[in-house]
């Protein structure tokens, strides 16, 4: 049985310039259970309740655009629920825009119903629990970190919605279908751009977000290290025992909260590296001498910087920054080919 068969999502692989996946259930077996499967990584997924036997149909398109990811969805009927159990070893941390293209979405345990044109913006954080009839979605899968704490709190956000004839609803909507149209003519460098413009442009859409103390908001304290150490990578006394002393916690705790990414230094390590990446490809640093990008950052000596960054990349800053002038997208964006959507989503703000 091949790939499709099973149906995992497969890369697209046609002129993209960027990375792609792509599913379609009819291209499997069993077509519920294959999207059930897709799906799977995010929600609970179950059929709607006066399902009868029959064909399902559903597509899955998703572009990998650096930071985040660009979704279109369209699928028959479904439930489809973060419960708060799942929360308890779920560890995804990102924030979900959707845009209802059509078809309708009813948010469970109110009279919340999202009609075509209409904004949604989840936080995976916070259960949440939904029905859709046969609906077709854009979505923007953010990570947290790279929002600013206003539009995602520490504490996680409850479901916001913004309707389709109100400003903001409709400047969402249209910088999602504007991304949707533009996603297979992207250029790497225009990207790198859009990526330090687009946090911003979403936080204006959206405003403050209340947040929601939940019982299974146990990842409060990971979510508190991670915004600290995105926002203070230029300093040199971003250490363990810094951390340790800042957030009144002993070392062991703190090194418990980064044990899935390799250790706390391991990931301040990544986090700086990989913000040099962004940096060495952006052209509106194109001028600024490398040594001062690596020092800005947190590294005390540029050779040692290109050193870790060369063994992380595969390529010397200068390479990429030779590349990135020359239109090559290089380390920064992950290729088509061997890829997941679970994987994707896993790896988003995380690298």
């Amino acid at each position: 049985m091949d790939e499709g068969k099973k149906g995992s999502a497969h890369p697209n692989l046609a002129q993209d310039v960027l990375a792609s996946l792509s599913f379609t259930a009819s291209d499997t077996d069993s077509p519920f259970d294959a999207w059930r499967s897709l799906l799977g990584v995010l929600f609970d997924v179950l059929a709607p309740k006066n399902r009868t036997s029959g064909s399902f149909e559903a597509s899955f398109t998703v572009h990998h655009l650096g930071t985040f990811l660009l979704c279109r969805s369209i699928a028959d009927g479904g439930r489809y629920g973060r419960t708060e159990a799942r929360l308890n070893w779920d560890e995804y941390d990102h924030i979900v825009v959707s845009c209802v293209v059509s078809g309708g979405i009813a948010l469970a345990g109110s009279s919340k119903r999202l009609r075509p044109g209409d904004v949604a913006v989840f936080d995976l954080s916070a259960p949440v629990s939904f029905a859709t009839t046969a609906v077709e979605a854009l979505h923007l899968v953010v990570p947290r970190i790279a929002l600013p704490a206003s539009v995602a709190p520490m504490h996680a956000a409850s479901c916001r919605i913004l309707r389709r004839d109100s400003a903001m609803g409709i400047l969402l909507r249209r910088i999602l279908e504007a991304l949707a149209e533009a996603a297979r003519r992207f250029h790497p460098v225009e990207v790198v751009a859009l990526e330090a413009s687009l946090p911003d442009l979403l936080a204006s859409c959206l405003g403050p977000a209340a947040a929601v103390l939940s019982t299974g908001d146990k990842g409060n304290l990971g979510r508190r290290l991670r915004r600290h150490i995105e926002e203070n990578l230029h300093r040199g006394n971003l250490t363990p025992s810094d951390l340790a002393r800042d957030f009144g916690m002993s070392r062991s705790q703190l090194f418990r909260q980064f044990e899935s990414s390799g250790g706390i230094e391991t990931y301040i390590r990544r986090r700086r590296l990989r913000r040099a990446l962004h940096r060495l490809c952006d052209p509106r640093h194109a001028n600024r001498r490398i040594g001062e990008i690596a020092y800005e950052i947190g590294f005390s000596d540029e050779a040692h910087f290109s050193r870790l960054f060369s063994r992380t990349f595969g390529q010397s800053p200068r390479s990429v920054r030779a590349s990135a002038r020359q239109g090559g997208s290089g380390p920064l964006f992950p290729k088509s080919e061997g890829a997941s959507f679970g994987g994707w989503l896993g790896e988003l703000g995380s690298q």
